[in-house]
């Protein structure tokens, strides 16, 4: 049976061209997968955010390198093999678009890192501490101790609140007096209030009065703490022991 010369000719030729490819494509994978890695490390991604990335990147290349060789040995029917393969995915896109967006928004989460594990936030009428970010959900701790998982699709469309963002919040309190009694000064609540415990010396505390009605002036008294429940106990305490004739609650 004679050999057709042209056929082996062209099909070394392909392989050649195909192995220049492969070769290229791997050496391309790992240098665009350590760039990247390296990027996000200087971005200070999280550890499995960027081994994820970089491990994407590096399919994505190795992908582009299969098309390529692909093309290379089918000609013709690489457009009729591209075209299935763009159904299939639009079909399971289409299936699958839920994952994929919640996906998407896990990695855009981790790296953004708008908020990170041990934050208190709040989202979608829930509030809580962040416990896990995965790539799908994000799981919230309440303060009922209850467990509230967030799909990461929620975070792109929804307002997100950061709690613990800055390192102190505002606080408030209405100190009511007797209007007929002496007239208190402002001076000695906010002396009062700094030597609390856990009231943040700046900004100071500051005293407003709001209303005199009823025989009583209602005074706003509001100052800034990193932590707000512990603080507000101790200036209860410490406006209750300096004005024993005053009335404090809670603003």
């Amino acid at each position: 049976m004679p050999i057709d010369t042209a056929l082996v000719l062209d099909y070394a030729t392909r392989t050649f061209w195909a192995l220049i490819v492969v070769i290229v494509t791997l050496l391309l994978a790992r240098v665009v997968r350590r760039s990247s890695m390296r990027a996000l490390t200087r971005a200070r991604a999280q550890a499995n955010v960027t081994i994820l990335l970089g491990n994407l990147v590096q399919v994505a290349m190795l992908t582009v390198g299969v098309l390529i060789v692909l093309a290379i040995y089918t000609r013709d029917a690489f457009g009729w093999i591209l075209g299935s393969f763009s159904v299939v995915g639009i079909v399971l896109g289409l299936s699958l678009q839920d994952i994929l967006k919640n996906f998407i928004a896990g990695i855009w989460v981790l790296v953004e890192r708008r908020f990170r594990i041990g934050d208190t936030i709040e989202v979608d009428n829930h509030s809580g501490v962040v416990e896990e970010i995965t790539f799908r959900t994000t799981l919230l701790r309440t303060m009922d101790a209850q467990q509230v998982i967030v799909p990461n699709g929620t975070f792109m469309t929804n307002s997100v609140v950061n709690l613990t963002r800055f390192p102190t919040r505002r606080a408030s309190l209405w100190l009511i007096v007797d209007d007929a009694s002496k007239p208190i000064a402002a001076d000695d609540v906010r002396t009062t209030l700094r030597e609390a415990p856990g009231v943040a010396k700046e900004p100071p505390p500051s005293v407003e009065l709001r209303s005199v009605s009823g025989g009583k002036a209602r005074y706003l008294v509001t100052f800034w703490t990193a932590e707000r429940d512990a603080a507000l106990s101790a200036a209860v305490a410490a406006l209750r022991a300096r004005f024993p004739q005053g009335e404090v609650t809670s603003g």
